[in-house]
């Protein structure tokens, strides 16, 4: 998968001149660029935005997000971002559910 989400990276970044690059910016592509930084930086405490952007409508935004998940803690709970709408969901559940149980150092 890291490969593909280098290929996927490049590509974004190509075309991302101007553009907001944040996990909150409108653009799908800045919420991208943002997650493939923070893979990129091995920044961690971006994980609940990465949680938060596997809810996304774009499944480029979701594959990078899975990826970055996938490359910071080893798992992906069973996440595709692929799979329909309500198979995500319970994925991104058991992501939160993950997330909230963690010793507040842990980021």
């Amino acid at each position: 998968m890291t490969r593909s989400l280098l290929a996927i990276s490049v590509v974004l970044l190509a075309g991302c001149g101007g553009r907001d690059i944040s996990f909150n910016s409108k653009d799908p592509g800045g919420r991208i660029q943002a997650a493939t930084e923070a893979a990129a930086n091995n920044d961690q405490s971006a994980i609940p935005d990465l949680i938060e952007m596997l809810d996304s409508d774009d499944p480029a935004a979701r594959f990078v997000a899975i990826g970055t998940l996938e490359r910071f803690t080893g798992q992906t709970f069973g996440y595709d971002y692929a799979d329909p709408e309500w198979e995500r969901r319970q994925a991104v559940d058991r992501w939160v559910a993950w997330y909230d149980s963690r010793p507040p150092d842990e980021g």
